[in-house]
Order: structure tokens, then C-alpha cells, then sequence
């Protein structure tokens, strides 16, 4: 199941909208009291769920440390199940923060090195080989690395090389990453670590920037939160010759909203969903 593409399409796609085109960088940022884990379960469902005719791989780098037993029951729920564990169309990858004298399964690559240096070497290695044509790549959890130690440098080098390594494979790249210190309405703008690796991070490739965040007047059970969708790298929203946009827009001012229910997200225009705070 998909919760976005009636409202966040890509006409130039050729997956039903739900998913962009090929080569396509997706940055999706999120604050602590509006996670933005649905629009993940969106993006799997589709490119699991056959949209277009088209069912992808996809790797996810859980750097969140979620688990694919919890991913496994949502997306059980949403009607999208997971493949099975040693089916090789989903790869569920979870670095190890562990020391290197604590032993980890086999193929788990490690954040620190043997002289207790962070870097995101051996992540990359794992998984640049399950990258696959036309492939969905999820790195899910920048922050968490940038909280473990990891430069932002070598952050934003460790993205920019999977970035390459999935355009010429011809798919996709998502990256994830909690953005809490990004100013909501009528607040002062002041540099923060997780602003600079956001900005780090929409230099890489072309694509397109989902804002995800927490209403500046508080929460409710019909508003959880906004999204706002913002093109970036040369990416435009301008019509083209078929009146269709090349990367969908919802400025800041006018964002959409939404609200997490048993089994679904209802995503509904500003003002138009109860919601009025």
C-alpha cells in the first residue's frame, strides 16, 4: 500500500508515480516528534509491490538500528510483506557499533576501525555489492552515525559515493536523516550540526528534498505533522510539454499534512483534514 502518490507523484516515473525516475537522490528529513518511518513503508511498498509492473530490489542500511522484524511486521500490516530473510530481493543491513574485540555475525559491517576510528569504509563495501539495476537504496539514519563519531565529511562522502554507485545501476537512492534544529514558521534560523549535514547531503545528485515536521502549534490526533516537497540539483517543479511537473512542489508555506491511523496515513491539504490548531 502506498500513502503518498495521490499527492506527492512523479509523473515522469515509470512506476505509477509512486516512485521518481531513475538516478533520482531522495532526502527525507524528519524531527523527533514527527518521524517520517511512513514515508519509508511507502517507498518499500511500491517498489516491492510491483507498481508499474516494475518490483525492484531494495537494500536498506538500517543505521537506525530499527530491526527487520519490526519493518517486517509493518509491512505485513500495510499488505506489502516483506520477502523472506534469504530471498536476495531485500537486503536488511545493520552496521555494528560494537568494538571489534565483541564478536558480530558474519557480513556485518562495522562503524570503527581496529584503532577505534568511525568510518562508514566497510558499510559502503557491504552494501555497493547488493546494489542491483534499477534498485531502491535506502541509508536510513545519517544523524545516528554523525552521533556515533563519524565526520560529516566522510558522511557526506560515504553518500555521495553510493549515490554513484546506484546511478549507474540505474536506481535509486533515499537517504534519511533528523533535521529537529530546521526552524519551523515564524522562528530564527541558527546553524546547527544536523542543519549542515542536511545541506551536505542535498549536494549530492539531483533529486528531490521531503521536509517532514512537527506542527510549531502542537499535535493533535487529526494533524500529526507536514510535509513539504522541494526539488533539488537542477531538479525543477516547472510544467512541461505534457503540462506534467518533473519533481512534485509543496512549498514550506502551503505544506501537506497528515495523520497516522491503525493501518494507513491520511495526507490531506493544509486545513482540510479537522485539523485546525
Amino acid at each position: 500500500m502506498t500513502f503518498l502518490t495521490s499527492h506527492l507523484s512523479f509523473p515522469s516515473s515509470s512506476t505509477s508515480g509512486a516512485l521518481p525516475p531513475p538516478k533520482t537522490h531522495v532526502v527525507l528529513s524528519d524531527t523527533l516528534n514527527s518521524p517520517a518511518q511512513f514515508v519509508l513503508y511507502h517507498l518499500i511498498s511500491a517498489a516491492l509491490g510491483k507498481a508499474g509492473n516494475v518490483r525492484r530490489k531494495v537494500v536498506w542500511v538500517d543505521m537506525r538500528g530499527e530491526g527487520r522484524a519490526s519493518l517486517e511486521a509493518v509491512m505485513k500490516k500495510i499488505g506489502t510483506p516483506l520477502p523472506p530473510s534469504t530471498s536476495s530481493q531485500f537486503i536488511h543491513i545493520a552496521p555494528s557499533s560494537l568494538p571489534l574485540c565483541i564478536s558480530v555475525p558474519a557480513q556485518t559491517p562495522r562503524i570503527f576501525d581496529a584503532h577505534g576510528k568511525a568510518t562508514l569504509r566497510n558499510v559502503y563495501d557491504t552494501l555497493s555489492s547488493h546494489v542491483a539495476d534499477e534498485c531502491l537504496v535506502i541509508l536510513d539514519g545519517l544523524t545516528v552515525m554523525a552521533n556515533m563519531g563519524v565526520l560529516q565529511e566522510e558522511i557526506a562522502k560515504f553518500v555521495r559515493a553510493t549515490y554513484a554507485k546506484v546511478r549507474l545501476a540505474g536506481g535509486i537512492l533515499v537517504s534519511t536523516l533528523h533535521t529537529d534544529s530546521l526552524p519551523l514558521p515564524l522562528s530564527i534560523y541558527s546553524p546547527a550540526e544536523d542543519i549542515e549535514l542536511l545541506e551536505r547531503v542535498l549536494r549530492v545528485g539531483k533529486g528531490v528534498w521531503w521536509r517532514i515536521q512537527h506542527l510549531g502549534s502542537g499535535r493533535s490526533g487529526d494533524v500529526m505533522g507536514e510535509i513539504s516537497s522541494h526539488p533539488f540539483g537542477g531538479m525543477t517543479a516547472s510544467a512541461q510539454d505534457d503540462g506534467k511537473e518533473d519533481m512534485p512542489f509543496v512549498p514550506r508555506s502551503k505544506p501537506l499534512q497528515y495523520r497516522l491511523e491503525t493501518s494507513t496515513v491520511k495526507v490531506f491539504a493544509k486545513g482540510t483534514g479537522r485539523g485546525f490548531l
